[in-house]
């Protein structure tokens, strides 16, 4: 969902600015429109990703502490103390490693898309799609591999 809202976002955005000609302007000005719009937001979604990340996974063991409690009777201090006992150092490393590259993954897809453009209105359109289709994909395909090479590293219990 985030790929699909932020490429997009990003794609459209600069390729709007590409077909209103405002970053060949930049470059007549004499600024990089590579530091000045694509860097801060590669930087940005990475970083705000692994929170959004930390921000949803406490939601998440509230969530199964409701659930716990509500439905099944279960104590408060059994069911921390076991979320605890469970919780080991790889899932939580891959859970917030995982977002970085994807935030990466995101912003540059969707900035390069979106430099990219080319055709007008119907080319910003067509930029908007194939940086969430790429970026969709390309998450996939890492999530793959980065998967593979933590159970590599940690061993798969």
């Amino acid at each position: 969902m985030v790929a699909g809202r932020n490429a997009s976002g990003m794609a459209s955005e600069l390729g709007s600015m590409v077909v209103t000609e405002q970053i060949d302007a930049m470059r007549a000005l004499g600024t990089d429109p590579t530091k000045k719009l694509v860097t801060p937001r590669v930087g940005a979604t990475a970083f705000m990703l692994f929170f959004l990340t930390i921000i949803a996974d406490l939601l998440g063991l509230i969530g199964g502490f409701g659930v716990a409690h509500l439905l099944f009777g279960l104590d408060t201090q059994q069911y921390w103390t076991s979320v605890w006992q469970v919780l080991v150092f790889r899932d939580v490393f891959t859970g917030l490693i995982k977002p970085v590259l994807f935030g990466f993954i995101i912003a540059t897809i969707g900035c390069y898309y979106g430099m990219s453009t080319r055709g007008g209105t119907q080319g910003v359109g067509r930029s908007t799609t194939q940086a969430v289709v790429a970026a969709s994909v390309l998450i996939l395909i890492t999530d793959f591999f980065v998967t593979k090479l933590i159970f590599a590293i940690f061993g798969y219990r």
